[in-house]
């Protein structure tokens, strides 16, 4: 006789939600049309899982993901992703040894080029790259007149320029006369190498905030990254902010026990909850390690039978607790810790501005223990 075998019950699930990414990759695909709007699966995918965003968005027949390392990149094609892939972060040039050569020629990877040494690199290996210009945010990238200079080098060993791009550093500013100033110098960039014959495919700077703002510039390609996930980078008294993006996930966890906390009585590390009445307190097995900030100690919420439930003391490793006293809790009860509606207090985007940091800290976080359930 077979033995059944027993479903296991995660303490912890992160939900991701499909038709959400779906959603918001389509919202900015009608808000830019005349740029190819390509899903950045950095970090992780923002927290939501490299893998899993990539295997629901395989279908939508975009250029690129777009990855931060080389490692991110094979496990993309570990997992069988069709979709090309560029890498926009740094590639040591030990990974990139002429040992590599017919393998970077099977797989569909672009390289990011920083400077006249990795173009070097890449003009031996003969793989497609972009150039990253520096137009404002003085962190990589060739300024325009380092590119003048090296243009000569780049057509002599026939380097493969598939793209340019820049990164703007103020675009969520109302005021835009940073993100107008780097538009100018990447302009002239791209300037440079029509002169001089090369006619990269590829032509992006735009990103959630910026992309809206630069239609009509001659750039045919923007990168997705937080907005992707359903997070607005815009006030909504922004004349670009962009309406009805949906949340992509909702963290749960599981209540583990219950017991009354007396008046007078405190909680968690330093003592730092003095209950003032008695309470009823449930502990959540989440913690800095799993995803919530301990900045979030006595000012956060978790969700229990659809009350906001305050957070009660210092957020532990691994653990914390909340005030269930009004929430009709019973032992093993589902917990939503961020919660896929933007109006509830226990929002990634109001727990972000709870805890004073920004949402994409709290999406990164999410520890890769955390099962992740594509829905």
């Amino acid at each position: 006789m077979l033995l059944k075998k027993r479903p296991y019950r995660n303490l912890n699930t992160l939900h991701v939600f499909k038709a959400a990414l779906k959603h918001n990759l389509h919202t900015y695909q009608k808000v830019c049309p005349d740029q190819a709007v390509c899903p950045v699966l950095k970090s992780n995918a923002y927290g939501h899982g490299l893998t899993l965003v990539a295997e629901a968005l395989d279908d939508e027949d975009v250029p690129f993901f777009i990855v931060d390392s080389l490692y991110e990149a094979y496990e993309l094609k570990k997992a069988r992703i069709k979709t090309p892939i560029l890498i926009i972060g740094c590639t040591h040039p030990d990974n990139t040894h002429a040992s590599a050569l017919k393998k970077f020629r099977r797989l569909p990877f672009h390289f990011s080029v920083f400077n006249k040494e990795g173009a070097e690199v890449y003009a031996k290996l003969g793989v497609p790259v972009h150039l990253k210009i520096e137009t404002g945010f003085s962190r990589m990238g060739f300024s325009v007149e380092e590119l003048r200079e090296c243009l000569p080098t780049f057509k002599k060993a026939k380097l493969n320029i598939e793209g340019i791009y820049t990164h703007f550093s103020d675009a969520d500013n109302p005021q835009n006369h940073k993100t107008e100033e780097q538009m100018a110098r990447f302009q002239a960039a791209v300037e440079l190498l029509r002169e001089a014959g090369i006619k990269p495919k590829w032509i992006h700077c735009g990103n959630s905030a910026g992309a809206p703002k630069i239609n009509n510039s001659g750039t045919n390609m923007m990168r997705l990254g937080i907005s992707l996930y359903g997070i607005p980078v815009l006030e909504p008294t922004d004349p670009f902010y962009i309406e009805g993006l949906k949340p992509a996930l909702e963290l749960e966890s599981t209540l583990v026990s219950i017991k009354t906390l007396k008046r007078g009585e405190t909680v968690s590390y330093n003592g730092t909850y003095t209950a003032e009445k008695d309470l009823t307190i449930g502990v959540v097995p989440v913690g800095y390690y799993e995803a919530l900030p301990r900045s979030l100690s006595n000012k956060g919420f978790l969700e229990v039978n659809g009350v906001q439930c305050p957070i009660l003391g210092r957020v532990c490793m691994n653990m914390c607790m909340i005030d269930v006293s009004h929430a009709k809790a019973q032992l093993y009860d589902r917990v939503v810790v961020y919660s896929r509606h933007a109006n509830q207090k226990n929002s990634v985007l109001n727990q972000s501005a709870t805890a004073g940091t920004i949402p994409y800290e709290l999406l990164v976080h999410i520890s890769e223990s955390v099962a992740r359930r594509l829905e």
